[in-house]
């Protein structure tokens, strides 16, 4: 895959790379990832290993991910697990950090080497709560896989 993570946020401000943003955009990126619900050890080291490209991100470490997946895991309902999606999008503000949070969505959801129906239908609600039009959408993610 050609994504570079770095030049995807090159065009967010430096402020909006405070703790807060980058563990939020981390965190979707593992929900996407994990939405097929498996995430093999191999997977998650790609992860981290991109995740870490991420401005204010470079401690980010398999034991981040690790916790923030156990996390995940102990939400015990579909709504719980809605809440907390809503309260991690709708905290990034940015448009620019935004767009740069879907593509890595995009890119971790397909770090198995395909999409799951549950990973296109949290890519598709994400795009919904970020504003991002479908066909701008589409447009980022074949910027991501190509």
């Amino acid at each position: 895959m050609a994504f570079d993570v770095r030049r995807s946020f090159d065009e967010v401000r430096r402020e909006d790379h405070l703790a807060d943003q980058g563990l939020r955009v981390a965190e979707l990126a593992l929900w996407s990832a994990s939405a097929d619900g498996v995430v093999e050890g191999h997977e998650l080291a790609g992860i981290v290993k991109t995740i870490r490209q991420v401005p204010g991100l470079s401690d980010f470490d398999t034991a981040d991910a690790q916790e923030l997946l156990v996390e995940m895991a102990l939400l015990g309902s579909d709504e719980q697990v809605s809440a907390r999606l809503e309260r991690l999008a709708d905290g990034i503000h940015d448009d620019g950090l935004r767009r740069a949070a879907f593509q890595l969505a995009v890119y971790c959801a397909s770090s198995d080497g395909h999409f799951s129906e549950s990973e296109i239908a949290l890519l598709r609600w994400l795009a919904g709560r970020f504003d991002i039009p479908p066909a701008r959408a589409t447009e980022f993610i074949r910027e991501v896989i190509s």
